[in-house]
């Protein structure tokens, strides 16, 4: 343990904001985004500036962003739409669609052409045109599909579905479903390891975090976390994993140390505010931001010192987030 918190301690950075740095937050109980810019308090220290607040659909709850940060797309839980926001001039629009019910995770592909949205109602994907809206497809999958993954190389589209016990596996270049990969409970969030040897899920309703080799069904071990891991976020230079621990108001931490043989091993937690549901990592690299949903704001984590720094207040009931 001793070894593990020395390792974060010699090779941290300061908490500091990175220039242009935006975060787009989804206030689920109010129906807006709240846009903040990284403001540096000090040398080693952030915190984050309240630009605007704007409107969205009903019930907003996930953001997703445009691989060139100009775009942030808000899906709207409690509605049929999804919010387009222009993050140069934070104008606004919207992308609707009747049958898109209960829009959930979304993510925009490599190019910046296509927007993948999980319609969690309509045990489907929607596939539509970056450029003018057009809706370009329509993808069946499990039911209550949550969060989408592009594989790194683009070539597989990963969708846990909530209702089932397994991700389902999509080739976009003909929009169908390939492949399962077999889940625990409630799968929700997805990352590749910085490595790229394993596709990681969290399984909400197990309390678990999954390891998968790509192109396995299986996975190869399992971790139990803390209660409800809704996020997961990797710090490469932390050869750390950080998941929510919802239930418990704290973020786990998992060792990526290529040279353990208990790779993904849990090992602590860090405290936070009640009810966090959106992790994202800072611009610079050096601070994690978690949202408190119960609390009505924005934790900022110091990977330097492993604690939090400051609360930000937030919209009510904040949920996912995404940082420019």
């Amino acid at each position: 343990m001793r070894q593990f918190l020395f390792l974060f301690l010699s090779a941290a950075v300061s908490c500091y904001a990175a220039q242009d740095s935006l975060v787009v937050v989804a206030n689920g109980g109010d129906s807006t985004a709240s846009i903040y810019t990284a403001v540096r308090m000090s040398t080693t220290d952030q915190t984050l500036k309240l630009v605007k607040v704007l409107p969205t659909g009903k019930g907003p709850q996930e953001v997703c962003i445009s691989p060139d940060g100009k775009r942030a797309y808000v899906s709207n839980r409690a509605d049929i739409s999804v919010t387009v926001i222009n993050l140069d001039d934070l104008a606004v629009s919207t992308l609707s669609d009747p049958g898109m019910k209960n829009p959930d995770g979304c993510v925009v592909n490599a190019d910046g052409s296509r927007l993948y949205v999980a319609a969690a109602g309509s045990e489907a994907v929607f596939v539509y045109s970056t450029s003018d809206g057009r809706k370009l497809g329509e993808i069946k999958v499990g039911r209550e599909p949550r969060r989408l993954l592009f594989s790194p190389d683009g070539s597989r589209l990963y969708v846990s579905n909530g209702e089932e016990r397994y991700v389902s596996v999509i080739d976009p270049k003909t929009n169908t479903q390939i492949g399962k990969i077999r889940a625990g409970r409630d799968p929700r969030p997805m990352i590749f390891s910085p490595d790229g040897k394993y596709l990681v899920i969290g399984n909400v309703s197990d309390d678990t975090v999954q390891f998968v080799k790509p192109g396995e069904t299986e996975p190869e071990f399992v971790v139990g976390v803390p209660k409800s891991p809704q996020r997961l976020v990797a710090v490469p230079s932390k050869q750390a994993l950080f998941a929510i621990g919802r239930f418990d108001n704290v973020l786990s931490i998992l060792e990526f140390r290529p040279d353990n043989k208990e790779y993904g091993r849990f090992v602590s937690t860090i405290p936070v505010g009640r009810a966090p549901w959106g992790l994202a990592l800072s611009a610079a690299g050096d601070c994690l931001y978690v949202t408190n949903t119960a609390d009505n704001t924005i934790s900022i984590i110091d990977l330097r010192l492993m604690r939090p720094l400051f609360t930000v207040p937030t919209g009510k009931s904040p949920f996912g987030l995404v940082v420019r």
